[in-house]
């Protein structure tokens, strides 16, 4: 029997709250998962509330002969979902936390799913395919419908989603297409050399869509696909990002920009040579991490960090012990560790928010192309894959977690339910609050004014038997009792 388990408790908030501490946009469209979509949120943020591995530690492989490109996300019961990367695997996957398989979906057409995936509230995956089909499958894994697209829905594209569920993703011919939750179309578009390659991303409002040109150009968009602004410069990558604040960043070729909600220049950064395949991500404390080249010989690939404002924290430089390539979207988690795995196929880093080598993990020659996931546990999951024209690879789907996790941990036996006082407090600007579940159930932790009016919810969904940390940001609030 499913239990519903409830939690109040008072917290005490003082101070002045710093503006560039980034909340999470809630977004009630989207699955309330630990990861429900690749780059985690509509904003493209890549920030997990969670933290991630503190060590290289392996807990469990599967081989996947069809290799992975894309994925794992998160379903809302700690699920994982992913598609094939081999040209002819036409296969899509579901695996439970410990690595079984739950159930294989085949598309039947000798082509592969390969695109970015998105599970939405009512815990449907959709994905897209080389058939130029767009998917949208149950939680138990049979179709519920299919959206023909004109074109192929190759590798790099990944879906967005908006605040009334309407679905959005482009295709070879760089058509930006939305479809509704029953996969009708509702419009196709495309502006000078089209979206090839490029992937929409919302603002926090929900009511704007950026997304870049093929070759160059940044587009901000209506939700009926007309143009709102456009901000020229030349060169672009798969996606920009969005903070809490409606910011936009990206890189070019030459420079790092922060775009305001209006188009405007808010700030550049140049001291690095950009034009890297990979798209940045962003911490809680509004620090930036994004991937450049050295402006001296070599030229070393280096992972570059900006504060909230645009201005240098640290670089952190891949010698020639580290000589790598990247093409993965970053992803961070709560502590601001960025994670970070090789085109080329040399190793997984896991990299500090100070600067500093946490771990790396050998590869063997498997390559990282899409962003991982991480879990309330800590477990970091992965996809790796060679070539698209091979499938015999092996272990290519990874859990990486910590002897000990770092956000539940089930060694002592729990006897009942309770909620602990949060810490510190009073606090400025964040609290952690602990609790601990005697069985599983759907969990409801709520935080609320002295007026009764709910401020925000905090978790709401079902939980395993366990320890259980959250943390609440509370930028946003004044001074007060809670």
């Amino acid at each position: 029997m499913t239990r519903l388990i409830s939690f109040l408790l008072p917290l005490l908030l003082f101070g002045n709250l710093c503006a560039q501490i980034q909340t999470d946009i809630e977004w009630p469209t989207l699955a309330n998962s630990d990861w429900p979509m690749i780059k985690h949120d509509p904003q493209f943020t890549g920030r997990s509330p969670y933290k991630g591995p503190q060590t290289a530690t392996i807990a469990w492989t599967v081989d996947m002969p069809n290799g992975i490109f894309s994925g794992p996300v998160i379903g809302e019961m700690g699920n994982l979902f992913f598609g094939s990367y081999f040209q002819l695997g036409e296969y899509f996957y579901s695996y439970s936390s410990g690595g079984s398989l739950i159930w294989i979906y085949n598309l039947g057409t000798k082509r592969a799913p390969q695109t970015g995936i998105l599970i939405d509230s009512s815990n449907s995956i959709y994905f897209g395919s080389l058939d130029s089909c767009f998917y949208a499958l149950y939680p138990d894994g049979t179709l519920k419908w299919k959206y023909k697209s004109s074109f192929s829905i190759v590798e790099l594209a990944m879906p967005n989603i908006d605040f009334e569920g309407k679905l959005y993703f482009t295709n070879f011919e760089g058509e930006l297409n939305s479809v509704n939750s029953d996969g009708i179309l509702n419009w196709k578009v495309k502006y000078e050399n089209g979206f090839f390659e490029r992937s929409p991303v919302f603002s926090p409002e929900g009511n704007t869509i950026y997304i870049f040109g093929a070759d160059s150009n940044l587009f901000a968009l209506n939700l009926d696909g007309t143009l709102k602004w456009k901000y020229s410069f030349i060169g672009s990558a798969k996606a920009p990002i969005v903070d809490s604040d409606g910011n936009i960043y990206f890189d070019g070729p030459q420079k790092f920009y922060s775009i305001k909600p209006d188009g405007s220049i808010r700030w550049t950064f140049s001291e690095a040579f950009f034009g890297t395949f990979s798209m940045p991500t962003i911490d809680k404390n509004g620090n930036i991490y994004t991937l450049a080249f050295d402006t001296v010989t070599p030229f070393y690939m280096q992972l570059v960090s900006l504060d909230y404002h645009g201005n240098l924290r640290w670089k952190y430089i891949f010698t020639d012990d580290e000589l790598d390539d990247f093409w993965q979207p970053l992803i961070c988690d709560s502590e601001g560790t960025v994670y970070i795995g090789s085109t080329i196929g040399h190793y997984y880093y896991a990299i500090t928010d100070k600067g500093e080598l946490k771990w790396k993990l050998p590869l063997n020659g498997y390559q990282v192309d899409n962003t991982g996931a991480i879990s309330e546990d800590g477990t970091l999951y992965i996809g790796v894959h060679k070539s698209s024209l091979w499938n015999g690879h092996e272990k290519s789907l990874i859990a990486i977690r910590d002897t000990n996790t770092t956000g539940i941990a089930n060694e002592a036996i729990i006897k009942d339910y309770s909620l602990g006082q949060n810490y510190p407090n009073p606090f400025n600007p964040t609290t952690t609050i602990e609790y601990s579940l005697a069985e599983e159930g759907f969990v409801k932790i709520q935080v609320f004014n002295l007026l009764g009016k709910e401020i925000s919810t905090l978790i709401n969904s079902y939980k395993k038997p366990g320890n259980y940390k959250v943390e609440f940001i509370a930028d946003h609030l004044t001074s007060g009792i809670y």
